[in-house]
């Protein structure tokens, strides 16, 4: 006689989604994807109305294929007692430094049509620029432009930091001590493994800062850490030197080029930039470093976009294509959500067919959704901005994002920033998403549009962009309509 326990129902929190001959099953805030055949199905379907199960059932060995079902349904939250069902308790704000940016430069060597971070190197008017984002928030919202004559900046705090002469290198002595007190935040928050990400502006016009911080720090051992490392540059400023030191610290390379035919990423004087390019990635490959390209879809680079970009990457030896998809908000209501997720599905079919993968914070929503309870142990959805990363300036102020707006502190106040207002106003973003988003199919997984952008044209980052979730909805469909059963968790209670 089995004892009985409480009764289990099915968790309001479960999505299905029909694959082939079976159905795809997956809780919208814990991930925990898998596949499920008929008969399953018809077993999770059975708890929809309330189920009693014995004891045994949950806490001993499984005695039938069904008894062990149940058990994978029960620990992926599939199945929940009721009285847990009604329970809304407040997620805790999870304070956690996983990725240090640092940004090398406020300079860059290129002038990239649709370029976030607008034009730099040059002395202009924060006032003005500010005065210039009101205005536009006043005449047409719905019309405010992100590319370089239109950056994608929100505030005085940050224009000051893009124009101020004083803030456009990095010293290295600098770098390293940021890194240095980066890790001190990290290491009292109970973080042990980081992410230290070279970026800019073009990081590579200083090497020198890039050089004393892999020298100083290694692998993070001597600091008692994990650090790993990565970069995104436009591959025009790589040498000998450079390719061997990222080779040998292990550095992830993500190289910008959006196309052989694209005309979107001249040189500041209006060259083309694809022989320096070209030639930079054909170091790298030579030296075996872990190669990425990193390439864009958006207004100006629509026409281009599209399988070239993989063969390329398979001449330098580059097993992946990070898609940055428009972070200008008007893109998705101009060319629509379908037309976006098909033409980037296109590029993704092609890839896997060469063997290359095309990632980006689209890809990252599914690749958490794959996992159970991932945004725990990662730290974030798909946008580390959310409390996660701190972003340190060459003075050292310290933003959530390069493409953020919004000033939380100076890395030289330690651990206090993480007390910060701004820096909590992100954090609480970290796990729970604007009211919104509560009750999408991929809740729990998604951090939207890229925070610039809201604060943009909301001058607020616990907004949504809607115009935006149907393009992140649609592609990761597209992602769970492809895998094949045993590709993930497959469950089959018919016989074979």
């Amino acid at each position: 006689m089995h004892m009985v326990n409480n009764r289990y129902t099915l968790s309001k929190d479960v999505v299905e989604l029909a694959v082939g001959a079976r159905t795809a099953v997956y809780h919208r805030k814990r991930g925990g994807l898998c596949m499920l055949d008929d008969a399953a199905l018809n077993v999770l379907q059975g708890f929809r109305s309330g189920r009693a199960l014995p004891t045994s059932w949950i806490e001993d060995e499984a005695s039938s294929r069904e008894v062990e079902l149940i058990q994978q349904l029960l620990a992926r939250g599939f199945i929940v007692v009721d009285e847990a069902t009604d329970k809304n308790t407040p997620t805790e704000i999870e304070k956690k430094v996983n990725i240090i940016q640092l940004i090398l430069a406020n300079a860059c060597n290129f002038g990239c049509t649709y370029c976030f971070e607008g034009i730099q190197g040059k002395e202009m008017s924060a006032e003005a620029e500010v005065a210039k984002v009101d205005l536009s928030r006043l005449r047409a919202r719905d019309e405010i432009k992100v590319d370089l004559n239109d950056s994608m900046y929100a505030s005085k705090e940050r224009f000051d930091h893009q124009y101020d002469p004083k803030n456009r290198h990095m010293k290295p002595h600098d770098a390293v001590r940021y890194v240095e007190n980066a890790l001190a935040v990290s290491r009292a928050s109970g973080v042990r493994s980081v992410m230290v990400q070279f970026f800019g502006g073009e990081p590579l016009l200083n090497w020198k800062a890039i050089a004393a911080v892999l020298d100083r720090f290694g692998n993070g051992e001597r600091d008692g850490m994990h650090i790993a490392y990565s970069t995104v540059t436009n591959g025009s400023l790589i040498t000998d030197e450079v390719a061997e030191s990222f080779a040998a610290h292990r550095v992830a390379v993500c190289v910008s080029f959006d196309s052989p035919t694209s005309p979107s990423r001249p040189l500041k004087n209006g060259d083309d930039s694809t022989p320096l390019v070209m030639q930079g990635l054909r170091r790298l490959q030579a030296k075996g470093n872990r190669i990425a390209i990193n390439a864009a879809l958006t207004s100006a680079t629509w026409d281009d976009f599209d399988e070239s970009i993989v063969d390329l990457a398979v001449d330098v030896g580059a097993g992946e294509i990070g898609v940055v998809v428009d972070f200008d908000p008007s893109f998705y209501a101009r060319y629509g959500a379908q037309n976006i997720v098909e033409r980037l599905w296109r590029v993704v079919e092609y890839g896997r067919q060469r063997g290359v993968v095309l990632t980006g914070y689209w890809h990252q929503i599914f690749q958490v959704l794959l996992g159970h309870d991932a945004v725990s142990e990662r730290g974030f959805k798909n946008c580390s901005a959310k409390g996660a990363q701190f972003s340190i300036e060459p003075n050292g102020s310290v933003f959530a994002c390069k493409a953020g707006s919004t000033l939380l502190g100076s890395i030289e106040e330690g651990t206090s920033l993480l007390d910060a207002p701004a820096y909590v106003e992100h954090a609480k973003l970290r796990h729970e998403n604007p009211s919104f988003c509560h009750g999408c199919e991929i809740e729990g997984f998604c951090a939207g549009l890229c925070l610039g952008p809201l604060e943009k044209k909301y001058a607020a980052i616990d907004v949504v962009e809607p115009s935006a979730c149907d393009f992140y909805r649609g592609i990761t469909r597209k992602h769970i309509e492809s895998l094949q059963p045993f590709e993930i968790a497959t469950f089959d209670l018919q016989p074979a």
